[in-house]
């Protein structure tokens, strides 16, 4: 796949990306990173931007992809077929229950055991470093699920250790809505894994997305998730209870 220089992606992306990329130290010079390849838009995208960056950019790092099937076997070629299009080591390999039953928490135990699958075999392969396509929506939505749901402060962390491993997590996208990604990833007619999960109708995630355009709506703000994020980074310290 042809990676052209667009002067105009440094409005789209390129200055955002590398904005968190060095305000949290997520790729020292020389890095291993592997991107957590889903198969979803904002994977796929998170690959192809961390592509132009190597290719355009002042960053130096060495970049792979990797997949972790889940609960089915699939066609996953279009994965392996995108990552060699773009000349980028692919790695795969399949989740394994253990036999457990997947019916409460679902997500979380398959976001638990996906990612030890991964460190594990990035591990294997001396890859410490693995970029997830999280974005300032996915940001915003943490943040009132863990408000609503888990009466909690807070969302995830741009970086962020795997116990027991070497391997950091590094989220890039942090700076970016997911309207932009969807409007990148149409654009550039990247690929998409046509294979949906089977619970993917229990996560409740997708009603704090409409939470989230029906407050912008009410509010008549705009941004909202990106202003959500930058408010995770402008804690009023005096005003937090403390215990």
């Amino acid at each position: 796949m042809e990676i052209p220089f667009n002067k105009n992606y440094s409005k789209w992306f390129v200055t955002d990306v590398i904005k968190a990329i060095e305000k949290y130290e997520m790729i020292p010079e020389g890095s291993n990173i592997s991107v957590a390849l889903s198969g979803g838009k904002d994977s796929i995208t998170l690959l192809y931007i961390l592509k132009y960056l190597q290719k355009y950019s002042h960053l130096s790092f060495h970049l792979s992809a990797i997949h972790i099937k889940t609960f089915s076997d699939y066609d996953s070629s279009v994965l392996s077929n995108y990552c060699e299009s773009l000349e980028v080591p692919y790695f795969e390999d399949r989740l394994d229950t253990g036999g457990r039953q997947m019916k409460k928490s679902v997500c979380y135990m398959c976001a638990r055991l996906k990612r030890g699958a991964m460190s594990r075999m990035l591990a294997e392969k001396g890859i410490d470093r693995a970029a997830f396509g999280h974005h300032a929506t996915d940001v915003a939505e943490t943040f009132l699920m863990n408000i609503f749901e888990n009466k909690k402060s807070g969302s995830f962390s741009p970086v962020v250790g795997v116990p027991g491993s070497k391997l950091k997590i590094i989220r890039p996208m942090i700076y970016l809505e997911e309207s932009l990604i969807t409007k990148l990833h149409k654009s550039l007619n990247l690929p998409l894994l046509d294979q949906s999960c089977d619970y993917g109708e229990c996560n409740v995630r997708k009603d704090y997305k409409s939470l989230i355009g029906l407050m912008e709506d009410k509010l008549g703000k705009k941004n909202l998730a990106l202003r959500i994020t930058a408010s995770l980074e402008n804690v009023d310290q005096t005003n937090l209870w403390k215990q």
